[in-house]
């Protein structure tokens, strides 16, 4: 099924053009297709996917792809999975136009489609999403706790995998309760799984991530590894993260620093341990649901398959 959701996809490219060119180069990277997949296998535990459920997973693609080339724009990225960025590439007001195209086209997905019943959704999650970005931007370093920080994990990334679980559930038919059930369960899988590439951001995950490592750091974010060694580590710690974050352009030797100060203050490990407790949170969501493969899929995706280039901590 990821085939025919690549499919509709790759549609979004088929316009004559430069409009169609750019779609077709930042579409065509394909990453983990995480949150179709979250989507499809919703549908499949709530009672099979059917054509609604593809076209809403290209749509879901579709949006975060648009997400991934805006946020490229706002932290001046040059890469995105191993690839020039869009804005490295064409510049930034060209990339924040093929951002708002994709997510166009994703829109027309829907009307074509007689998807309505779930833009109202969609686009409180889009607006959740927006929330979380723009709360990121204004963290204030050494002033940001976990539970702010969490806020902004929810709302940037768990939103849409909760969209993904609720939708899936929707187009198969699925009773209110499963769908809020794989709703939440998609939510709590999106903030692990945000934790967890937060976590690799730092301590890096030997080039498989696809992204330059530090990015968190050399844009003045504290991941939860150092808001947990900022609060347990004392003023010493403090005043050493303070400097790092005020240095300037990171260097080699202050993201050593910063690794060694998470690593001593068990801040990874705590992280890591956090991470653990979401997944569980999510598999707990969709315990009552009936068994199946599809179900056995997510249970395996919330555990031991979290999908991840690196879970070794």
């Amino acid at each position: 099924m990821l085939a025919q959701v690549d499919a509709r996809v790759e549609e979004a490219g088929a316009a004559d053009g430069f409009a169609g060119l750019a779609a077709r180069r930042v579409t065509a990277s394909r990453g983990k297709r995480l949150r179709p997949s979250v989507l499809l296998l919703a549908a499949e535990c709530a009672g099979g996917a059917t054509r609604h459920s593809i076209s809403l997973a290209a749509m879901v693609e579709l949006v975060h792809t648009a997400s991934l080339v805006h946020d490229d724009v706002l932290d001046g990225a040059a890469f995105r999975r191993g690839d020039r960025s869009a804005n490295a590439l064409w510049g930034n007001k060209t990339a924040v136009l093929l951002g708002d195209y994709l997510l166009a086209h994703s829109l027309a997905i829907m009307a074509s489609e007689g998807l309505e019943a779930y833009l109202a959704d969609l686009m409180a999650t889009a607006r959740r999403m927006c929330v979380g970005q723009m709360c990121e931007l204004r963290m204030a370093g050494l002033d940001t706790g976990e539970s702010e920080y969490l806020d902004i994990v929810r709302n940037k990334t768990g939103s849409l995998f909760g969209f993904c679980g609720r939708a899936g559930a929707m187009s198969a038919g699925a009773p209110v309760r499963a769908a809020e059930s794989l709703g939440a369960f998609g939510e709590r899988f999106g903030v692990a799984f945000q934790l967890a590439d937060d976590i690799l951001d730092l301590v890096g995950s030997d080039g498989r991530s696809g992204k330059p490592e530090a990015g968190d750091l050399r844009h003045g974010r504290l991941t939860l590894p150092l808001i947990h060694a900022a609060r347990s580590g004392g003023e010493g710690v403090r005043a050493q993260l303070e400097a790092i974050l005020k240095g300037g352009d990171l260097s080699a030797d202050s993201l050593a620093l910063a690794r060694e100060i998470a690593q001593a203050t068990r801040g990874i490990e705590y992280a890591w341990g956090r991470v653990a407790e979401w997944l569980a949170a999510a598999r707990a969501e969709i315990a009552e649901l009936p068994d199946g493969p599809a179900k056995r899929a997510l249970i395996a995706a919330a555990g031991d398959g979290f999908p991840l280039p690196v879970m070794a901590h």
